[in-house]
């Protein structure tokens, strides 16, 4: 018998069939910090780095929701409504207004295909 008390077998720690808390290690069903941080963001190429941006599904979502092109989106527009949940540095925001429009037209490209 092995020390781990198992006969001889090796133990896969399989996630599919766990409950999302126990995955995701929130306790009693609660936000936790690991949980705030994993739910919710989407990863831009912002130059020549990784940005994370909470709520950008949100944001892509009310403006195809609302007709908007992405030729129709101004840049200070999308800034604001993304700074209400991110820290933009202004210095950055030109590289960052490229980098959001830039994922928005792959979104609503996408997006215009389901409808076709």
């Amino acid at each position: 018998m092995r020390e781990d008390g198992l006969k001889g077998k090796e133990f896969v720690f399989d996630v599919r069939n766990m409950p999302m808390d126990s995955v995701l290690g929130r306790k009693n069903g609660k936000k936790d910090c690991y949980y705030e941080w994993t739910i919710g963001f989407h990863q831009v190429k912002v130059g020549n780095c990784f940005m994370e941006i909470k709520g950008l599904d949100d944001v892509f979502q009310e403006y195809f929701n609302k007709g908007k092109t992405p030729d129709e989106i101004a840049g200070i527009e999308m800034i604001n409504d993304i700074k209400r949940q991110n820290f933009i540095p202004e210095d950055a925001e030109d590289l960052y207004n490229e980098a959001l429009l830039k994922e928005y037209k792959i979104y609503f490209n996408a997006r215009k295909g389901e409808h076709t």
